[in-house]
Order: structure tokens, then sequence, then C-alpha cells
């Protein structure tokens, strides 16, 4: 068994999206409530919470007006001493492979249910864990491919002689918390600090019976040089597979939108012939004075009616030559991507990891599964009879 890795990098900290102020184009918008937000803080208020009577009390001490200290969110931004305004995590236990958001019905599969519970109670702990690091910003994401935690937070640090008392620093915040300062650069709070909450995540990940691997141990006969590679490797394919996947239902979807559905055609034919013979039963033909082509009277209502009707198809037949290029543009693009996507199989296939990927596909058919075990039972036996075989022959 494969265990799953545990994923604890810095974030873009890109609030508007994490708070789904806006949609990137790999969010599954119908699956948006399935999210939960836990803290939701503007950076203002929480800046006000944490650095407010500092900020109040430093500028009261000073004489000169030119001292004083404006919007200590602007000052952090233009300091040029590394620090940030707020700094974030992203967290998410295992890949798109082995941990995705939904099964082959649209539901959410047991492996990302566990990975989601694990995700909260971390989530629901921060604060307590570290206090200097003041979280105003947690959202779990569920309508992605695979759940995945955002933590915002913001370093506080106290006891500065000079200045202001309490202040942005990440460094400092850590080292009250008990880190030691850092010796060199493989040894520095921060690596301290994520070492302690990746262990963290490991005891709940064990406490939901979740087989978490740390990179670089040996699992399932490889060996620890091929096991980085090929986890190297698996990472990669996956992302590039969920990213051409969501472009892929995407292009599907718009192709979609345009398209009429068959059992829907009859009706409206039906609907239209009424309609002509309606207006066919208050036409009048007449022979004019002069010219040879008749003359066609209706009444007003009837011929507004005609114009309107003849501007609407108008538009719809330039509307709908418009989608038919589209919709070739983008045929064009799924056939490109479904190459890509075949690419990517064989890739797999090479790298000894087909057999994962077809298991993640097929995670959901029983019957796939019963005859991928017939299968592997099947090759147990003949690599068993192979083996006979052959110490006959070595008896002989």
């Amino acid at each position: 068994m494969i265990g799953k890795t545990i994923s604890f990098v810095k974030g873009k900290g890109r609030l508007r999206h994490n708070n789904r102020d806006f949609f990137a184009d790999n969010v599954d918008v119908e699956r948006i409530s399935w999210n939960r937000t836990y803290k939701k803080e503007s950076l203002e208020e929480a800046y006000e919470y944490c650095f407010g009577d500092a900020l109040r009390e430093y500028n009261e001490k000073q004489t000169r007006s030119d001292r004083k200290k404006g919007n200590y969110i602007n000052e952090i931004k233009n300091s040029g001493n590394n620090e940030k305004v707020f700094y974030e995590n992203v967290v998410q236990i295992g890949t798109v492979i082995d941990t995705g958001v939904l099964d082959a019905d649209g539901n959410v599969t047991v492996d990302a249910q566990k990975a989601a519970e694990v995700l909260e109670e971390y989530a629901r702990t921060f604060q307590e864990r570290n206090p200097n690091l003041y979280l105003f910003n947690a959202v779990l994401h569920m309508d992605e491919a695979t759940p995945h935690l955002h933590l915002d937070y913001i370093p506080v640090a106290h006891g500065y002689k000079k200045g202001m008392k309490t202040r942005n620093s990440l460094t400092k915040a850590f080292q009250e918390m008990g880190f030691d300062k850092a010796t060199d650069k493989k040894h520095t709070e921060t690596m301290e600090w994520q070492k302690r909450e990746r262990d963290y995540i490991r005891q709940l990940c064990r406490e939901k019976e979740i087989f978490v691997v740390r990179k670089g141990e040996v699992r399932d006969n490889y060996s620890i040089s091929e096991y980085k590679e090929a986890m190297r490797a698996k990472e990669s394919v996956e992302r590039e597979t969920v990213e051409m996947k969501e472009h892929l239902e995407a292009l599907t979807k718009r192709m979609k939108a345009y398209s009429l559905e068959a059992d829907t055609l009859p009706v409206v034919k039906k609907a239209i012939d009424k309609e002509v013979n309606e207006i066919n039963s208050t036409v009048k033909i007449t022979r004019p004075l002069f010219g040879n082509e008749d003359v066609v009277q209706v009444p007003k209502s009837v011929w507004d009616k005609i114009l309107k009707v003849f501007s609407w198809a108008t538009f719809k037949q330039k509307t709908y030559d418009k989608v038919i290029a589209k919709n070739n543009t983008q045929e064009k693009e799924i056939q490109g991507l479904s190459g890509k996507l075949q690419e990517i199989k064989n890739y797999l296939r090479n790298r000894g990891l087909e057999k994962d990927y077809d298991n993640y596909l097929h995670r959901d058919d029983m019957e796939y599964r019963l005859a991928r075990k017939r299968q592997e039972m099947k090759e147990m036996e003949q690599a068993r009879l192979q083996k006979k075989t052959r110490s006959n022959r070595e008896e002989r």
C-alpha cells in the first residue's frame, strides 16, 4: 500500500480567491457550498486587533508629528526588511490520485471526507498551538480537485524596547513560541515550526487511520531513489492531468450550453407550425395593377410580429454562426488535450504508475476492481507455475 503525502507549503495569499470573491477556472461553482470557513476577518480589522494599541501608544509619545506612524500595513509593505503583511500556508493530505474530492457518481469520496476532517481539526486548533500567529482567515476548499486548507495569519511579536512594543516579525514570533534562534540555513525557526506542524498533522492522520509516508521512505519495493523519482513524476503528471481535465470539462460545459436537447426539438417545431398556420389564416393575396408578383396583405399586428421574428431570427443566425465557429475551435482544443492525456498515460506506464492511475479512475467501480483482482491472481498463478517448472528442470 502506497501511503499518502502531506503537503504544507507557502500560499500566495490571494484572499479574494480563498474567500471566493471571484472564481478561478479550476473552481466547480456547484460545489462552493461544500467549502467551510472557520475564520474570516478583514486585514484592517486584524491589524487593529494586533497592533492598534501599540501604534497609538507609540504615537502619543512622539513630540514631533513627522515621527508619528500612520498606516502600519503600508509601513510593512514598504519596509524592505523582507517582512510580509501576512503569511499563508496551504495544507493538503494526499493527491488527486488518492484523495480526489469526487467519485464517479459526483459524491464526496471516503478519502476526501477523512482528509477534510483532519484539516478541520488542524484549523480548529491552529490558534491554540500558535498564540503568536494571529489567524484572521481560514478556509477549507472542497470545490477543487482535492480538499485543501488555506490559513492566513499575522506574526505578532512583543517586548521591543524601542519603537512600537508590539510588531509584525515572523522570526521573533517563532522565538517567542519557544523555537530556538536559527543557527544556519538548514536549521531556522520557520523550518522547526513547519516540522512540528507536519508532525501534528501526521498524528491527526493516524487517529483517522490515514496511512502517511514521509518523502524518501521506501514503499512497495521501490528503492529510496526510485521512490523519490516516481513520486516527483507522479506529482507532476497529476498536476498536469488535473489542469487538462478541468480545462476539458470547462470546454465541454460551454459547448453543451449552446446545444439544444434532442427531445425538445419536436415540441419547438410543433409550436412554430401552429404560429405559421395562424399567420397564414390572416394573409390576403392580391394581384397588383402593375407588375407580375402577387402582393400579400396582412393585419398590422401580424406584420409587426413578422418583423420582430425576422429581426430575432437574423440575430440568432449570426449568433449561431459564431457559436459553430467557436465550437469548431474548442473541438480542436479537446482533440489536442486528448492527445496530451494519452502522452501522460504512456508516461505513467513507463514509470510504473499506470496501475495507481487506473485504480484512481476506477476506485468506485466494483466490477473493475474484481476484474483487476482476478488478473492479479492469474498473474501470481502463472508466476508460481513458471517457478515450479524451473525448479523441476534444475532437479533433472
